[in-house]
């Protein structure tokens, strides 16, 4: 894949990422009228990384656990890609949609690892799989990424 290519995908992502987040806030009808929250400028601080990663790094045995605050992007990621649909995007962070962290038994998408709110699942993950999981225990130790941030 080319770089033209990779920021064009990149400049979706951040697009759809903002666009979850704004209509849940802003044009999906609520009962209370309070705001769902979401966080753009973290999703904004990791398009491009999860870019490069899904779309030219990554290898098919490969897992990551993404960032909770950048969920948006991981949900648009997979729209992308097809395992997602509009409707679940659209109702993000309500009935039906997907959730604001990622979530391996609530989200419908292709999630790795569930990282809560508080982001301990990438920490947890970077420690507990590797000793835990055959499949990345064969693996070269070097291989393993580990990308947060506050």
């Amino acid at each position: 894949m080319t770089d033209a290519h990779l920021k064009t995908i990149e400049q979706r992502l951040l697009w759809l990422s903002h666009w979850m987040i704004h209509n849940a806030n802003h044009v999906r009808p609520k009962l209370d009228g309070i705001k769902i929250g979401g966080h753009q400028a973290f999703s904004a601080s990791m398009v491009s990384i999860l870019t490069a990663l899904y779309f030219s790094a990554l290898r098919p045995e490969d897992r990551v656990a993404v960032k909770p605050h950048t969920s948006p992007v991981f949900h648009a990621i997979q729209y992308l890609m097809g395992n997602l649909d509009r409707e679940r995007m659209e109702n993000f962070r309500g009935y039906g949609g997907v959730q604001s962290y990622p979530s391996r038994t609530k989200d419908v998408d292709d999630v790795d690892f569930s990282t809560g709110s508080v982001g301990l699942g990438v920490a947890i993950t970077s420690v507990k799989v590797p000793r835990t999981d055959k499949r990345v225990s064969r693996m070269n130790p070097e291989s393993e990424w580990v990308i947060s941030s506050a």
